[in-house]
């Protein structure tokens, strides 16, 4: 069996390739990220790392000179570039594992006119359905509204079209595909994991600050909800705390913030092999997210020993055990985040018995050792014809067929 992998970007895939490269299953990894990011920082053969590089650095300009603008209408441009360069070093395969982003509709077809099985896989919601969820929030914020899809969005559709399987990072995300036609039976569900080497609690830790501090990691957007976290916290006034957000500032987002100023830190960005620290210097990680296909901040963040409150729209809410690592909240709920803040504030001896149990969810359960097993499991069952796998239940997520 050898598996031919291709995102157009990061994402999480760096985190698992070289388990599947040592399960001796990997054949390609089409990718595009720096150059630094070769073949020995992933952990792979020189001759299984293909970066498509230029696609990277042109968008990183493009995005610093117009400070974002224009990206979503000239993305299909740059994933036309970087599928062009994805075909030029092509290596047949027997599975094609494609992230569902719009950037890959000709490696697809190129894979299924080779008779290798296509499995997309989603990491947001439909894009007609997250249309709706953002054009809704846009108005509640008086922001400029966009309801029709953008080309890089109905390229996604035609990626879903061309599959022959559907891999989601939550139920969430893959019954958005059903409701609007996939074939549940071509599903299956399996959990983003966490990289425990980089996230983990801080080693010989003081315990000097004693002050409560709620942590969001995530880019300042409507889709991520950071508004309804502020409007909690400005309720809450609580003595002794501090609220920091980490994540840039999506320029469509800054009158909203300037509302705030004052009751919240901000700091644009941090280094992913730095947030550890962020994180273990905190008492409870929130993300009040209304459309995330998983969220991996939640599980970096329970990694390093923090509590977390997450809304049901995030798909990382899936793993939490309400009331035992974490908590479950509805989205566009500032009463709901206030409840459970104002809880773990007040009560020391639950939050830490939570961050206990959320540092040995983390240790035992999600290692992307254990991902990479699990979705090693699954390509073998799809390439015997496994056409119906178990599908999970309301209160439980598969890691495969």
């Amino acid at each position: 069996m050898k598996v031919n992998v291709a995102v157009c970007g990061k994402f999480h895939y760096h985190d698992y390739v070289r388990y599947l490269a040592t399960l001796g299953i990997l054949n390609r990894f089409y990718y595009s990220h720096r150059l630094s990011t070769d073949s020995a920082a992933l952990g792979i053969g020189k001759e299984q790392a293909v970066n498509l590089w230029p696609k990277e650095y042109l968008l990183g300009i493009h995005g610093w000179l117009t400070r974002g603008r224009l990206v979503p209408e000239m993305y299909a441009w740059y994933a036309n570039l970087w599928q062009a360069g994805v075909l030029r070093r092509w290596k047949p395969c027997d599975i094609l594992h494609l992230m569902l982003h719009g950037t890959g509709v000709a490696v697809a077809r190129r894979a299924k006119r080779e008779g290798s099985v296509v499995v997309v896989e989603p990491v947001n919601q439909h894009p007609q359905g997250m249309n709706e969820i953002l054009g809704d929030e846009t108005e509640r914020l008086g922001l400029k509204t966009r309801r029709a899809l953008y080309r890089i969005q109905e390229r996604q559709i035609e990626e879903a079209a061309l599959s022959d399987f559907l891999l989601a990072p939550s139920r969430v995300v893959r019954d958005s595909f059903v409701m609007r036609g996939y074939d549940q039976h071509r599903t299956s569900v399996l959990p983003y994991a966490v990289d425990l080497t980089r996230f983990h609690p801080i080693a010989g830790q003081a315990s000097s600050d004693k002050r409560f501090r709620v942590i969001c990691v995530a880019q300042i957007t409507p889709r991520k909800g950071q508004v309804y976290l502020l409007e909690a916290w400005k309720k809450l006034d609580l003595p002794n705390a501090e609220l920091l957000l980490i994540g840039s500032l999506s320029h469509e987002m800054a009158s909203v913030l300037r509302r705030y100023d004052g009751i919240f830190r901000h700091i644009p960005f941090v280094p992913n092999q730095q947030l550890f620290q962020y994180y273990g210097r905190s008492s409870v990680f929130v993300l009040p997210s209304l459309e995330d296909g998983f969220g991996c901040v939640s599980t970096e963040a329970m990694a390093c020993g923090v509590p977390v409150v997450i809304t049901a729209s995030a798909g990382s809410s899936e793993i939490i055990e309400h009331g035992k690592d974490g908590f479950v909240v509805p989205a566009r709920s500032p009463e709901a985040i206030t409840e459970h803040l104002e809880l773990l504030y007040r009560n020391t001896e639950l939050r830490n018995e939570m961050a206990t149990a959320a540092l040995t969810k983390a240790q035992t359960e999600l290692g992307w050792d254990i991902y990479a097993g699990r979705l090693c499991d699954l390509y073998r069952s799809i390439l015997a014809g496994v056409t119906s796998p178990q599908l999970p239940t309301e209160n439980e997520v598969i890691a495969g067929p």
